[in-house]
């Protein structure tokens, strides 16, 4: 694949390999920060973070142990958890507040509220979650990783990323009964 020609190039100072790799991975480590509760600004200085221990550590990557995507989302990872640990940061989940569609492709209001409440609130519960579970829900619903690359973004076994995975949805469904009131 050109993108581990291009981490081999860039281990070896290739600017253009390097702005290759940014440009392939960016949007996606920049979506995946935001699903991860962080704010525009906060996610954008993570991904820049990100991208420069990329930089750093091109000569690290060992396609061995998986994909470069999975190498730098491992990175982005870790970051964004340590931006969430530290103490007094307020958890943001980007896509709470959705845009207003047109009035021609609407549903019934009745619907459009219910809809909307819905999404309130999943985002409300996710936001109760720790990172860590909200990062694996992402993975896996969002970003549509596979138990495999899950685990070695995480790093652990398949099996703990399987259980990780369950009990996150287990903590979700319980906040989630617990707001109706079950």
């Amino acid at each position: 694949m050109e993108l581990d020609a291009d981490i081999r190039k860039t281990a070896r100072g290739d600017y253009l390999a390097f702005g290759r790799i940014v440009e392939a991975h960016q949007g996606r480590i920049f979506a995946y920060l935001g699903r991860m509760g962080l704010d525009s600004a906060t996610a954008e200085d993570v991904a820049q973070d990100t991208f420069l221990r990329v930089w750093r550590n091109a000569g690290q990557f060992n396609p061995r142990l998986g994909g470069l995507t999975t190498w730098i989302l491992t990175i982005a990872r870790n970051l964004a958890l340590t931006h969430l640990s530290r103490r007094g940061r307020r958890f943001e989940l980007s896509g709470a507040e959705e845009p207003a569609d047109a009035a021609s492709d609407l549903p019934q209001p009745d619907e459009h509220l219910v809809a909307k409440q819905r999404r309130e609130r999943l985002h409300a519960a996710l936001s109760c979650l720790s990172p860590a579970d909200r990062n694996l829900l992402a993975a896996s619903y969002i970003d549509d990783l596979d138990l495999t690359t899950i685990a070695r973004i995480e790093g652990c076994s398949m099996t703990a990323a399987k259980v990780r995975l369950h009990r996150a949805r287990m903590r979700l469904k319980q906040i989630l009964e617990t707001d109706d009131g079950r």
